[in-house]
């Protein structure tokens, strides 16, 4: 949303699922993902909006696999991949 965008400094040529908080006990937290981190794909599949990567997370969980290849970009679209174990 543009509330989210300006929250956080997103540029508007970032697409993808804005990161808004990070549990600091989290796997997240220990690869250096941050609030106002964009998730870009999810095991190289664009994720679009909050529900679409809780769905890319359950199936990957209930085909049991234990880890997820994030492509994460910060708010002025510099990108990195994130290999994420989820719990």
């Amino acid at each position: 949303s543009d509330d989210i965008r300006k929250r956080f400094n997103i540029k508007d040529t970032v697409k993808g699922v804005a990161i808004t908080a990070v549990d600091p006990t989290s796997a997240a937290n220990d690869k250096a993902i941050h609030p106002g981190d964009v998730l870009v794909e999810i095991n190289q599949i664009a994720v679009t909006d909050p529900a679409d990567v809780a769905l890319k997370i359950k199936a990957i969980k209930d085909s049991g696999k234990k880890s997820a290849l994030l492509l994460v970009s910060n708010g002025q679209g510099e990108e990195h991949y994130v290999a994420l174990a989820l719990e």
